[in-house]
């Protein structure tokens, strides 16, 4: 039994020991919150990141590339001199076409012992933000605290969700976007790991902030993808996704890859946002130097058809 497995089975005892006996009544008050259907069907948006779009570097040939291959989103960067050349012009390229912008991809964090550097960050993404409400982007993916944090854990959640996430959320929500809490794995950070711990810090930020979920840093801290994504709820605006073996294009880690447990969250609070893959390009072997010999843009295509194919199915066993 792997730790996943051991999660899933404590979690599913847990839930069980706190239900009621078969033949007891089970009252109003017994705290079991009343579910609801979500008032929109869910739908599966498929997306790619700007930088995976195995076309040359050109807007429209991008765009046509996610138009015919069964693509609903695509997700970009938020380095602001990017954004201020090709915003616009992306935009214009938008227009007429059966897609929509999602969010943006790019480092933060605002774990500094240095408050004049907290505060630095906090600027940095201000004009990110004003041309993300501009562009009609869903928001800005935020990542509170990588690597080991400079300050104690309790003083950055209190912090973050009353100065820096806050003044980050507030902004963006003038703005007509969002900022989007994204849980990281072990290794990466010891802060917000979980969806769960990102939806209470979005429900005290408030107006402006959001949350996403990560198949692969799910994986590692999460015992149900289901429950996580539950457990967002309305706040659950991005999904990534990745292969669960190497972070590649999924489909390329076999039966590793399999996605049906979070779909069945996704569906379950009828989330219509974008799940965009986040990863790499699996290599075909190493040259004679030993550096790893990458695909070319037909071999990525077809990895890509795959994929979508896969995801289709799983969502459909959902």
């Amino acid at each position: 039994m792997n730790r996943r497995e051991f999660l899933a089975g404590s979690a599913v005892a847990g839930l069980a020991a706190a239900l009621p006996a078969a033949g007891n009544d089970c009252k109003p008050c017994c705290g079991m919150p009343k579910l609801t259907p979500p008032a929109q069907p869910a739908q599966l948006n498929l997306c790619l990141q700007w930088w995976l779009i195995p076309t040359k570097d050109d807007i429209n040939a991008k765009l046509d590339y996610l138009e015919a291959n069964d693509f609903q989103a695509v997700e970009i960067t938020s380095k602001l001199d990017w954004l201020r050349e090709q915003g616009p012009k992306l935009v214009d390229a938008l227009k007429g076409r059966k897609l929509f912008l999602t969010t943006a991809c790019g480092p933060s964090r605002f774990d500094y012992a240095d408050k004049a550097k907290n505060d630095a960050e906090v600027e940095r993404f201000m004009p990110v933000l004003e041309i993300l409400g501009q562009m009609k982007a869903v928001g800005l993916i935020i990542c509170p605290a990588r690597g080991k944090p400079e300050v104690g854990l309790k003083e950055l959640r209190e912090d973050f969700v009353t100065n820096t996430g806050k003044r980050l959320a507030e902004k963006a929500a003038a703005c007509g976007t969002e900022i989007v809490l994204e849980p990281l794995r072990r290794g990466e950070t010891p802060f917000m790991r979980q969806v769960a711990d990102a939806a209470k810090m979005a429900q005290e930020i408030g107006k402006g902030c959001a949350v996403m979920g990560d198949f692969w840093h799910m994986m590692w801290e999460e015992p149900s993808y289901f429950a996580a994504f539950v457990a967002a709820g309305k706040l659950l605006k991005h999904v990534h996704i990745a292969s669960l073996g190497n972070r590649k294009v999924p489909g390329t880690d076999g039966e590793l890859d399999n996605y049906v447990d979070g779909f069945r969250g996704l569906k379950f609070i009828g989330y219509r946002g974008a799940v965009s893959m986040e990863c790499g390009y699996p290599a075909k072997g190493k040259d004679a130097r030993g550096k790893p010999i990458m695909p070319n843009d037909e071999e990525k295509h077809a990895l890509i058809k795959n994929m979508v194919a896969l995801l289709r199915r799983q969502w459909a066993e959902a």
